[in-house]
């Protein structure tokens, strides 16, 4: 359960059983349990007692969201056991920054933070040093650099986080700032539908472009067939858009979470006016098969990529099963290549002119 943060307020318990989907409820109470078995055999591993006063604070902690201080946890659990003390809750959070399940954070407020870690993609934060408004963002390009950058300098990272501090548009302008608290899971899942709606949307104009210059019936007839499957994956996610919309009506005034190149995401199929400046209408019908067999894979490439790049969530499902439908359709493009040049009439053989020698006089 990943909650997108925007900022700085008084942390409250999340409520689950309005803020989520029936099958994200489940999602949520399976990373739950497992959170707490992963908590569990650290403390076992380093001989401690999991004591009732940490599964408090360990609960407290992962059903809340946003960015908790030290003073702010204590608070909270002690609602529920005057016995904790501030020194337990101290050092139970730095078992759960060891164990891997939280990350310490400093957003500029001097005061050490905490966010959870499991299943949740990297990410980084934009923080206003005027009302502590903080906004996540990940970026795929942004962690790409980094990554070429140590790998220049032959590094083993071990860990990194990347900040902004600033002044927002709010205190810019003197308006009194606006704090409001998002679901990251359900954001991210948001940013990447968008993505895989837009790839859609240009792989139908793609195919129907291609069918209207085909000069072949039967190379016509394919084209029109795959851009009648682009629109109808095209429906379906169109449909789980106005779903998500329906249901979740704040999720458009949520900050961009998932930061994309769109140029590169544009490249993978041409548009219209791409595809003419290419003169396809003098593609024969094995060249322009192999035009879109290869726009395909670099779809396919190109959301598989950045699946592997995320952790378990919403947004990394949808890249996936875009990923697997792309491979899908190079199937069935290499399927059609095949059937269609297999039918073709072979070309015809060149004969050598009989020499003078042979002529009958």
């Amino acid at each position: 359960m990943l909650y997108f943060r925007v900022a700085v307020v008084p942390p409250k318990p999340i409520d689950i059983q309005n803020s989520l989907s029936q099958g994200s409820k489940v999602a949520a109470n399976r990373n739950l349990a497992e959170q707490k078995k992963i908590f569990a055999a650290y403390l076992k591993k380093k001989k401690l007692k999991i004591t009732r006063q940490r599964q408090v604070i360990l609960d407290s902690f992962l059903k809340t969201e946003g960015h908790l201080s030290t003073e702010e946890l204590y608070h909270q659990v002690r609602q529920k056991d005057r016995t904790i003390g501030y020194t337990t809750v101290s050092r139970t959070m730095k078992a759960l920054t060891d164990s891997g399940l939280a990350r310490e954070i400093d957003l500029g407020d001097s005061r050490s933070r905490f966010e959870p870690l499991y299943k949740r993609p990297h990410h980084h934060h934009i923080i206003c040093v005027e009302c502590q408004q903080t906004i996540e963002f990940l970026s795929p390009e942004l962690e790409q650099l980094q990554e070429q950058v140590v790998s220049h300098y032959r590094f083993r990272p071990v860990r990194h986080h990347f900040q902004v501090f600033g002044i927002c548009e709010d205190c810019q302008e003197h308006r009194p700032p606006r704090h409001e608290d998002f679901d990251s899971d359900l954001v991210f899942a948001r940013d990447a539908l968008r993505i895989a709606l837009q790839t859609e949307r240009n792989g139908v104009n793609f195919y129907q472009t291609l069918a209207k210059s085909a000069k072949d019936p039967k190379g016509k007839d394919a084209f029109l067939e795959m851009a009648a499957e682009e629109e109808k994956h095209l429906q379906e996610l169109e449909s789980e858009w106005e779903a998500m919309v329906k249901k979740h009506k704040r999720i458009l005034k949520a900050p961009v979470f998932l930061h994309f190149d769109y140029k590169e995401l544009n490249r993978l199929f041409p548009s219209p006016e791409e595809l003419q400046e290419r003169r396809i209408d003098r593609l024969t019908l094995e060249e322009a098969l192999h035009l879109a067999l290869s726009m395909e894979q670099g779809a396919h490439r190109f959301f598989k990529r950045y699946a592997e790049k995320f952790n378990d969530t919403r947004g990394k499902a949808i890249f996936q099963k875009f990923a697997e439908e792309e491979l899908e359709h190079c199937e069935l493009i290499q399927k059609e290549c095949d059937r269609l040049l297999s039918s073709s009439p072979p070309p015809p053989q060149h004969q050598e002119p009989e020499s003078s020698s042979e002529k009958t006089v």
